[in-house]
């Protein structure tokens, strides 16, 4: 079990977050999905997500650390206490030798039931193609690349994706996100998404 040290907490507007009401939502994730190794927590933040109250906890490696750097986070929400996504922006993942469009969708789908059945078999695959992401590794712009599987959630109408990696391992899986289909923008924030955060907070 790994315990997040009080002197390491982000303070989001003024309002302190405690261990106590940390650890249980750490836990959630830990159980159900493995922190990689050579990662430190780094901070936990209280967020909104599509108006829905979720922390957004980060992990840094000794290296390549700070926004745009290399990270690895995850956002629950608060109430249900539901993974809501997570990242891996790892420079392995600059490997851009990709699967195939069959191994990534066995390996999607695989994660998806593994994590939550009923979100699973109520998604409509809607493509298969590669995704690009850009992280600052000793300074330099980095390519990071993994195939993505896009669906969609009629009884919702939101989205959820899995970002599968050369090696077959899951970078990144987003859910509950709502689509803007005339300006082809998402609505619901991107928290796991450095570029974005600079941007917006």
């Amino acid at each position: 079990m790994m315990t997040i040290r009080a002197d390491n907490l982000d303070i989001i507007k003024n309002e302190r977050i405690s261990i106590s009401e940390m650890q249980p939502y750490l836990d959630i994730f830990s159980k159900t999905i493995k922190i990689p190794t050579g990662y430190q927590f780094h901070s936990v933040s209280k967020v909104k997500a599509d108006n829905v109250a979720a922390y957004l906890f980060r992990f840094e490696k000794d290296v390549n650390k700070g926004l745009m750097g290399e990270h690895y986070s995850f956002i629950v929400s608060e109430n249900e206490r539901q993974i809501l996504g997570f990242t891996n922006m790892d420079v392995r993942y600059s490997n851009l030798n990709m699967l195939s469009k069959s191994e990534t969708e066995k390996i999607a789908r695989d994660f998806l039931l593994k994590l939550d059945g009923t979100l699973a078999n109520d998604l409509k695959n809607l493509w298969i193609e590669r995704h690009d992401e850009e992280i600052l590794v000793d300074g330099e712009k980095t390519i990071l690349a993994g195939m993505k599987y896009k669906c969609y959630r009629s009884s919702r109408n939101d989205y959820t994706w899995v970002i599968v990696g050369f090696d077959g391992s899951i970078i990144t899986f987003e859910r509950n996100i709502r689509w803007n289909t005339i300006e082809h923008k998402r609505f619901t924030e991107k928290w796991l998404h450095d570029s974005w955060v600079l941007e917006n907070t």
